[in-house]
């Protein structure tokens, strides 16, 4: 059955659902600043922050925590959730009860010449009246690092996607800290749910020159592409695109170091109808940044620098447009203490509109937090606020503001079982050359137990 919803109750909802954010925030970083005190003295020195260019962002952990090494780790999970927009429109707006059924393998190896990070989750969603979005989606990554030689490495990166909508498998996905690659994909803003592809593909070089002096050469494949498009009005973009880079880095000191990162993009746009339908662009960007460990449990990475954005195949929206410059930067501070851990970053870039749009300058901010609590219990929230606006092509005015959070409560049982609930929301508006049906609010309420089966060892 459909239900409309005006403007003003989505409004109400809306502020709730901030005020609730917040407030779970607040209660949960209260006591950051004890924990802070209560960091061990003895922990061995961490290493440098990192430079802005990397082509993955690490899990947020605390103070201490290890990643698996030589691993291979099963697990399984159930859980069921109420979702009150299942297609992610207002329009058209249909809330259901759902059962989720996880499983996910990951594998972690490291050898004095192979370092190899896998991970598969494939997750099904079954609804219990609106059938017709019950899927079975897929998301995988690969990080790999293989040693040539005493100077030479050579990194394989791989991200793939296959699902429905904005919301992840309810598995536990780790909040990410550091800034994301100059290269990856828009994440912030979110068309209509329907089948989506995404891939990302990259492939490093990198020459050590000293303890001081690195060299990497990098170049890269992305692809995003949809499915079933039945919403009239509301054509997607699929997009693909290469890439091709270099960046210095050099240790100024122990604890800073300084990076110099050169990338060039190529991609192409095909199949939406907002500002036409099909635009090629390139983009040349040079971005410096500093990356520096403050304390033993602070650390803080700076970029900045200018894109030049070219045009090619003017759609009717960008005639006359040939060349622009563009500044582009952003900043995070990661803190890992004992018991809580912390990701905030700022980010300022031209990039893909995410399949409702094609080049938009986007700014994002996005925020996470892990603190372990009593009883067991852990507490992660993640908050992510975006813009993207079309102003680099002349005559568009398009502009789409997005709000994603989410709070999770996670508590281990016996026998390798957890026990997880979980609460997420997203809310985009749109202004300009999008029409009201791309306008959302969509919330998620879940409940579920993981299982974790015994890692098995993979030897030295």
């Amino acid at each position: 059955m459909d239900l409309k919803i005006g403007r003003h109750e989505g409004c109400s909802l809306r502020g709730k659902l901030r005020t609730f954010v917040f407030f779970v925030s607040f209660v949960t970083l209260l006591p950051v600043g004890l924990g802070a005190q209560t960091a061990s003295p003895a922990a061995q020195v961490p290493a440098p922050a990192a430079v802005y260019g990397g082509s993955e962002q690490t899990p947020l952990r605390y103070a201490g925590e290890s990643p698996p090494v030589n691993q291979l780790l099963l697990s399984v999970g159930v859980s069921t959730f109420y979702d009150d927009n299942v297609p992610q429109r207002n329009a058209v707006r249909v809330g259901d009860e759902a059962v989720s059924l996880t499983s996910q393998l990951a594998l972690f190896r490291q050898s004095e010449r192979l370092k190899l990070d896998f991970s598969y989750t494939p997750f099904g969603l079954l609804y219990r009246q609106v059938d017709q979005y019950d899927t079975l989606n897929h998301n995988a990554g690969l990080n790999a690092v293989v040693r040539l030689s005493s100077r030479t490495n050579l990194g394989l990166h791989e991200a793939f996607s296959y699902q429905n909508g904005i919301f992840q498998s309810l598995a536990g996905q780790p909040i990410s800290s550091g800034l994301g690659s100059p290269t990856a994909l828009n994440q912030t803003i979110f068309p209509y749910v329907t089948r989506t592809l995404s891939n990302v593909s990259g492939l490093d070089l990198t020459y050590v020159k000293s303890g001081r002096t690195s060299l990497t050469f990098s170049s890269g494949f992305d692809r995003r592409q949809f499915g079933n498009q039945g919403v009239a009005g509301l054509q997607l973009y699929n997009s693909w695109g290469v890439n091709g880079g270099l960046q210095y880095k050099y240790r100024i000191s122990e604890h800073t170091n300084l990076g110099l990162v050169l990338v060039h993009q190529d991609s192409t746009f095909r199949g939406g109808g907002v500002l036409g339908n099909s635009l090629r662009f390139q983009s040349e960007s040079t971005l410096i940044s500093v990356g520096s460990r403050l304390s033993p449990t602070v650390t803080v990475t700076i970029f900045g620098g200018p894109q030049y954005i070219r045009i090619l195949g003017q759609p009717a929206a960008a005639v006359g447009v040939t060349g622009r410059f563009q500044g582009a930067g952003g900043a995070n501070i990661t803190e890992q203490v004992r018991q809580t851990a912390l990701s905030l970053s700022v980010q300022r870039t031209v990039s893909d509109g995410g399949g409702v749009y094609t080049l938009v300058k986007s700014t994002s901010l996005d925020f996470g937090v892990r603190r372990q609590l009593i009883g067991r219990w852990e507490a992660a929230v993640h908050i992510g606020a975006a813009r993207a606006d079309t102003s680099l092509l002349q005559l568009a005015s398009g502009k789409t503001n997005a709000l994603i959070g989410g709070v999770r409560l996670d508590r281990p049982l016996s026998g390798g079982a957890t026990l997880h609930a979980s609460y997420e929301t997203a809310h985009e508006t749109s202004s300009g050359a999008l029409p009201f049906l791309a306008d959302f609010d969509r919330n998620r309420v879940a409940i579920g137990v993981d299982y974790r089966f015994k890692a098995i060892p993979l030897g030295r």
